[in-house]
């Protein structure tokens, strides 16, 4: 068994080396995918992340659900592991946080409460729902405070075996991770 910063290492090698025609097919695919799940079809509020390079690009995903009449909001990172999200406008300005990512300066602040699907990105998943994250904790620390759907997509070399890595008290799972394998959890 490796360490989640061992597994999380190799997990971003191989997202970086993934052909980017495969990715582009894969990103489209698991985009039509997630617009068919009955939380998307519900969902007037939907949380979801800036993608950095090697994620998931989330860009498509957005003007889509904005197309739709959907709200997106989007992540901010506060002193002490924490975050919010903040709603998405033309208004909406950003800077680059010390990760790194850009993140909203300004825009409307929701409440857990207020968020009807959040997908929840990350490094690495399982069918069941495990999530391994960037090691910061945010989304974990977030997610004690939202009740509702936590979907996550996953490419095909982002797909791993329940046993890759250990679980901690304070992980917190997926409801369903969406993937091209036809699996759901």
């Amino acid at each position: 068994m490796y360490s989640k910063k061992e597994m999380r290492q190799a997990y971003i090698a191989r997202l970086q080396q993934l052909d980017l025609n495969t990715r582009l097919e894969e990103e489209k695919q698991l985009a039509s995918k997630l617009y068919d799940q009955p939380e998307w079809l519900s969902a007037q509020t939907i949380s979801i992340t800036l993608s950095q390079s090697f994620e998931i690009n989330t860009a498509p995903i957005i003007l889509h659900a904005r197309h739709k009449g959907q709200q997106v909001v989007v992540p901010r990172t506060l002193p002490h592991r924490q975050m919010e999200f903040v709603t998405l406008t033309e208004e909406t300005q950003f800077a680059e946080s010390h990760f790194g990512v850009l993140e909203p300066v300004n825009g409307q602040v929701v409440t857990p409460d207020q968020i009807d699907l959040m997908i929840v990105p990350g490094v690495a998943f399982t069918l069941s729902g495990k999530r391994l994250g960037f090691g910061g904790g945010y989304y974990d620390r977030y997610l004690t405070k939202y009740h509702g759907p936590k979907l996550a997509l996953a490419l095909n070399t982002q797909l791993a075996d329940d046993d890759e890595w250990t679980t901690e008290e304070f992980d917190i799972p997926m409801d369903r991770v969406v993937n091209l394998a036809g699996d759901e959890g």
